[in-house]
């Protein structure tokens, strides 16, 4: 890698460094206390998340990168052939949940237990942050590093910070899965991803088959 391959990498990495920090250390490390109640916290964490791993880290791309929204996977381009080809991809997690359903994951999910009103704001948050998960990983790091350095180094980064992203939902289905089994679902849908991305340039038809994974789960917890 040259050195602006090198500084460029860095700065996506650093953005995104400081976009989780700013989610984790006000209320780890300095205590600042969430707003009371489920919908108000989850809330609160939801748009702070769309600013903090969204639209700074986008703002900074095409600010210090050049780069444009098109090339950062947010545009109608191929936009069928990513959402075919994300939904296809989904589908293993959608298989692998409802094998699940009786696993902690989706046997205690809170929105399986919410009252209507409550389960409807919590499965749309989720899909929010679903959707949010694929343009910061997808969109901003492997398009970014891939055009601003070698393709496999955006594929291993993404994919380290996707797999750290998921550690928790890892240790949810490993009573079902194993961690092994969990842990390879979790890079196939990572590695997966990025392969329709790179294939498309596009983001958004993987978005959209994120969000209806959620919805579907959504539907059939609340039929449970």
């Amino acid at each position: 890698m040259t050195a602006r391959e090198v500084n460029a990498a860095l700065g996506v990495l650093g953005v995104v460094a400081v976009g989780i920090l700013s989610m984790w250390f006000p209320t780890a490390m300095l205590g600042v206390p969430m707003p009371k109640g489920v919908l108000a916290s989850t809330a609160l964490t939801t748009v702070w998340g769309i600013v903090a791993l969204g639209v700074f880290p986008y703002l900074w791309a095409i600010r210090r990168l050049g780069m444009t929204l098109g090339d950062l996977g947010i545009s109608v381009r191929r936009l069928g052939l990513s959402t075919v080809l994300g939904c296809a991809l989904y589908a293993l997690a959608l298989v692998a949940f409802l094998h699940c359903s009786w696993g902690q994951m989706m046997s205690e999910h809170a929105v399986r237990s919410a009252p209507p009103g409550p389960a409807i704001f919590m499965a749309f948050c989720m899909s929010v942050t679903a959707a949010g998960t694929d343009l910061l990983t997808r969109g901003f790091i492997l398009l970014s590093l891939a055009r601003h350095g070698p393709v496999t180094f955006a594929i291993a980064a993404q994919n380290g910070i996707w797999y750290l992203g998921h550690t928790h939902e890892i240790g949810l289905l490993a009573d079902c899965l194993g961690v092994g089994g969990a842990t390879l679902l979790t890079l196939t849908l990572g590695i997966g991803g990025d392969m329709v991305v790179l294939r498309t340039r596009n983001v958004i038809g993987l978005c959209i088959a994120h969000v209806l994974l959620n919805v579907i789960l959504t539907i059939y917890l609340r039929s449970m």
